[in-house]
């Protein structure tokens, strides 16, 4: 990947200051891990880092346009990760195909009158469930990463890890019964909503890096993590949660759009992308 212009002028300026990374990152309280990945271009450092490293460089911030150049930065940091980011949205249109099929499924088994559902179709669905929602979440763990961006990434593998254990644990159930129906779906609700709550406040977070878009994704999904908590308001909540999902989904493919421009371009296509 080439080496974002942020990261180049940072350690271009720091190599005419006479500055090794050790010296400079004991000046500005980083590590050096840090300052190692800004300068290869492989994170998007946040503006309070890039503004501490001019201070001790001594560099004037008219000579940066900050703004211009991390969105830049970030548009160079995702094209790399172009190819499983369109993976990522084919495999979540299939998770939302199959969540669809899930639900009806698990209406057959949650109501007697209506439980023919067999287990081999029933563990087929939850499994292929599970690795859809994790591929495309997954995507969301690669931005947060291009960001730079622990919550993001972290509530994304929270994510991940919740549908793993989750329809595991369905497919225990539906074998051994060795929880009720009841207990299961109390406990699903709370634990899922937890999730959906950071996951969302995530997305909220990144308005200005992700634009609009981010911050309209970021509200579904509190207000479904909300709905999912309180229990009660978890019917409803299961149809915010779908457009969380569905604007998960086009978000993927706007950052997929925003990494397709030329580089003469670069700069200003992003912005209006993604706004």
């Amino acid at each position: 990947m080439k080496q974002p212009e942020l990261g180049h002028k940072i350690q271009n300026w720091r190599k005419a200051q006479g500055l090794t990374q050790e010296e400079l990152v004991e000046k500005c309280n980083l590590n050096v891990r840090t300052l190692q990945r800004i300068e290869a271009g492989e994170v998007l450092p946040r503006s309070y880092t890039v503004k501490s490293i001019l201070e001790v460089l001594k560099v004037d911030f008219s000579e940066l346009n900050l703004k211009e150049e991390q969105k830049n930065q970030l548009s160079v940091l995702l094209e790399s990760k172009r190819s499983f980011l369109k993976w990522g949205a084919i495999v979540g249109i299939i998770y939302l195909c199959l969540s669809f099929v899930e639900g009806f499924m698990e209406i057959g088994f949650y109501d007697e009158s209506m439980s023919d559902v067999s287990g081999l179709n029933y563990s087929l669905v939850k499994i292929g469930v599970m690795l859809s929602f994790a591929f495309f979440y997954y995507s969301f763990f690669l931005i947060g990463k291009a960001l730079n961006d622990d919550f993001l990434k972290i509530s994304a593998l929270f994510m991940i890890a919740l549908i793993v254990i989750s329809n595991i644990n369905d497919i225990a159930v539906f074998y051994s019964g060795y929880l009720s129906v009841e207990t299961l779906l109390i406990m699903r609700s709370v634990i899922f909503g937890i999730g959906y709550l950071l996951l969302g406040t995530a997305f909220a977070l990144k308005q200005k890096s992700l634009g609009t878009l981010s911050l309209v994704t970021g509200i579904f999904g509190i207000v479904s993590g909300l709905g999912f908590v309180s229990i009660l308001l978890a019917i409803p909540a299961l149809f915010t949660l779908t457009v969380f999902e569905i604007l998960m989904l086009v978000m993927i493919f706007k950052v997929m759009s925003s990494s397709e421009v030329s580089n003469d371009h670069q700069k200003d296509q992003f912005s209006a992308v993604l706004s």
